[in-house]
């Protein structure tokens, strides 16, 4: 039996990866700040959703509202999805907040209140087993139709109280989540910190994306560029391409 593929429904990654990638994948997105990481896995995840299928966002770097209000300041409409129920969060950023009295404006608690009810709060991310129970939980739920984002592995690191521990945690969710489940899981990490994790995470993740300013331009404006170094088991070209960001479109090819 033949491992189900999907395409990304993403213009530069469909170019880059013409057969799609298998559904047992996991595949790290790298590059340095600002190179558009999240943008990408934003736009990853509406298309899943546009295409029918469930999407468990993973989010460290910024709360599940901050998330919702990116999508749409990209032009991408996720408020029926969270209605539906097939966009959720787990939200391993929050704890942060604990036991303080924050109020929103008046103008974001109409979202908010959508947005809520697909929350998983994490108490404390900085336990493995915790996080593991959380998002083997999740994923199983949505096993065979879905895909589960992460964004980022570096901020992870940086609450981890033993970089073995998180990456055997990513291993184990490979084996499960991946492997097993079916349901590809996607990262990003940012280049620059942690190297010695970065190598050996690279080898266990099945595709990798890099995302880089061009140096051959980056003294006059700040070009960002996206190659596949690798993607196993899948036909993939490797040479760079340009990209841009669009509201509406999200990333386009640049000629």
């Amino acid at each position: 039996m033949q491992v189900k593929r999907f395409e990304f429904q993403v213009a530069p990654l469909d170019t880059l990866l013409p057969e799609g990638v298998p559904r047992n994948s996991l595949i790290g997105i790298l590059g340095e700040t600002g190179t558009g990481k999240s943008v990408l896995l934003n736009e990853i995840a509406y298309r899943a959703l546009k295409r029918g299928e469930n999407v468990l966002f993973i989010l460290l770097e910024d709360t599940p509202l901050s998330r919702v209000l990116n999508f749409e300041s990209l032009g991408f409409e996720v408020l029926p999805y969270l209605r539906e129920g097939r966009l959720k969060f787990i939200d391993c950023f929050s704890y942060r907040l604990a036991g303080k009295d924050i109020e929103l404006p008046d103008e974001l608690a109409e979202i908010h209140s959508h947005v809520e009810k697909s929350i998983v709060e994490v108490e404390d991310p900085r336990n493995e087993d915790i996080l593991w129970d959380y998002i083997e939980r999740e994923s199983r739920a949505i096993k065979g139709r879905g895909m589960v984002l992460l964004d980022s592995l570096t901020e992870c690191l940086t609450i981890a109280t033993n970089p073995r521990s998180l990456l055997d945690l990513i291993k184990a969710l490979k084996a499960v989540v991946s492997k097993y489940y079916f349901v590809p899981f996607i990262y990003t990490f940012h280049f620059g910190f942690y190297d010695e994790f970065r190598y050996a995470l690279e080898v266990a993740s099945d595709g990798v994306i890099d995302l880089r300013f061009n140096p051959e331009v980056i003294k006059e404006m700040l070009v960002k560029q996206m190659r596949i170094r690798r993607m196993s088991g899948s036909y993939h070209l490797v040479n760079w391409v340009t990209f841009d960001i669009e509201r509406g479109k999200g990333l386009v090819m640049v000629k």
